[in-house]
């Protein structure tokens, strides 16, 4: 195994991480990203097909982040002890699997188990095991880094528009069987390339040289917000998880996620249904916005990606979380298409962004000892959101035939997670050895 390691690094004529960043982007653009957007694409053939209502066709993204929700405080949990190649190899195979034996459903509840089965795999491979991943790997850079990662899920409109072309002149089923094949064949080899630390081949994060004392460094963790954002914390130090629960942070961001999952995964669930009956669009021109909000959320997740190396990420995360609530806003008044236009110049940045802010502030305010368990188990709560948000706007649509109201909301909910993170305050010097005291801002 450590030949083969050895292999791998020499292989790649840059510094590893990098490798990892960009081979995790590839996993989260083919397998764990796009169905989420994949959805908005069948709805029409379902309906079509089986008569089945809006929101019982809702209800599928629905019990998918329900699953998301259920599986990712597990993956973060098993990330932190195990690492995540496995976690990434396991969870692409239900992935893909799961895109097979959705192909051939033929009721109901066969639709809802296999989308389970799928969101498994998505809760295996998504973002948060990934982002721990990589976080491991830099310090310096890691707002970058964390940006080329998840710039995968921006460029999962390419899956989007593969599925697309695929679903209108072969169907549904047969379009799906492609993708699932496709999304085995690339992201299996890609997972087991993956390294959770540095140290596993024998390099050091941002890979820098050893630097003498770096050890006793360690051994004084100390983490203060300076002017740009930094936070001085050493690696593989931090909070454990019954600390981190007994922040108010924690507890703060909880709520903000709720609120601000519910807005996001709505809209990206049921966009092509509501511009192609309130917003006058055709279905193909629908798609290309539908399209347009993976691509555009690029912007956000490399820009803030770039900026949270040097500047408040509290802030960072605030301002994106605006746009998002500003841009839906926006998406619930569109009538035409130069209107969903600005509403992706407005939204996108602020989705991608928030996507890629987040887990580098995770990691400044709770370290790198258990990110993956604290993150698991806030992307989980948050999850609660993208449960309710489809649901709620498929059930206003069916009872007042428009989406519109159930926007409205949803917008009002993102900028009020904007005005939470503000009252988060701070971090604080927090203790390295888990019998210690807690000094995390409660």
């Amino acid at each position: 195994m450590k030949q083969s390691t050895s292999a791998l690094v020499r292989v790649v004529p840059f510094y590893y991480g990098w490798w990892v960043a960009i081979a995790t982007a590839i996993i989260i653009l083919v397998a764990s990203a796009s169905p989420l957007y994949v959805f908005s694409a069948l709805i029409d053939p379902l309906e079509d097909e089986f008569g089945w209502s809006r929101a019982a066709i809702g209800a599928g993204p629905s019990i998918a982040a329900v699953m998301v929700g259920l599986t990712t405080p597990v993956a973060g949990y098993l990330v932190d002890r195990v690492g995540a190649r496995r976690l990434l190899t396991a969870g692409v195979v239900l992935v893909g699997g799961g895109n097979l034996v959705l192909s051939q459903m033929q009721a109901l509840w066969q639709f809802y188990i296999f989308v389970a089965v799928l969101a498994v795999g998505i809760g295996l491979a998504e973002l948060p095991v990934c982002a721990v991943a990589v976080a491991h790997w830099f310090v310096k850079r890691r707002g970058r880094a964390l940006g080329v990662m998840s710039a995968g899920a921006g460029a999962s409109g390419l899956m989007v528009a593969l599925a697309a072309f695929l679903i209108a002149p072969l169907g549904w089923r047969t379009g799906l069987l492609i993708v699932g094949t496709i999304q085995l064949a690339i992201c299996i080899p890609l997972a087991l390339t993956v390294r959770h630390r540095p140290q596993e081949v024998g390099l050091l994060p941002d890979g820098e040289a050893p630097a003498s004392g770096e050890a006793s460094a360690r051994s004084q963790p100390e983490v203060v917000e300076g002017e740009g954002g930094h936070s001085g914390m050493r690696r593989e130090e931090g909070l454990t998880v019954g600390q981190a629960l007994h922040t108010r942070f924690f507890w703060l961001l909880v709520a903000a996620l709720i609120l601000t999952w519910v807005g996001s995964l709505a809209v990206i669930v049921h966009l092509i249904p509501y511009l192609d009956e309130s917003g006058g669009f055709t279905e193909e021109g629908a798609a290309l916005i539908a399209m347009g909000i993976p691509f555009g959320s690029l912007v956000g997740r490399l820009g803030f990606g770039w900026l949270a190396d040097y500047l408040n990420k509290r802030w960072l995360l605030a301002v994106a979380w605006i746009l998002q609530g500003l841009g839906i806003l926006i998406f619930a008044a569109v009538q035409s298409p130069w209107q969903a236009v600005i509403f992706l110049v407005v939204f996108t940045p602020g989705f991608g962004g928030a996507i890629t802010v987040l887990p580098a502030l995770l990691a400044e305010y709770f370290g790198l000892r258990a990110l993956g368990s604290i993150q698991g188990l806030l992307w989980g709560a948050g999850v609660l959101g993208g449960f309710i948000g489809p649901i709620f706007a498929g059930g206003v649509f069916d009872a007042v035939d428009s989406y519109r109201p159930a926007f409205l909301v949803m917008a009002l909910a993102s900028l009020a997670a904007a005005v939470l993170i503000q009252v988060m305050g701070r971090p604080r010097a927090w203790a390295a050895e888990p019998a210690g005291p807690l000094t995390a801002e409660r």
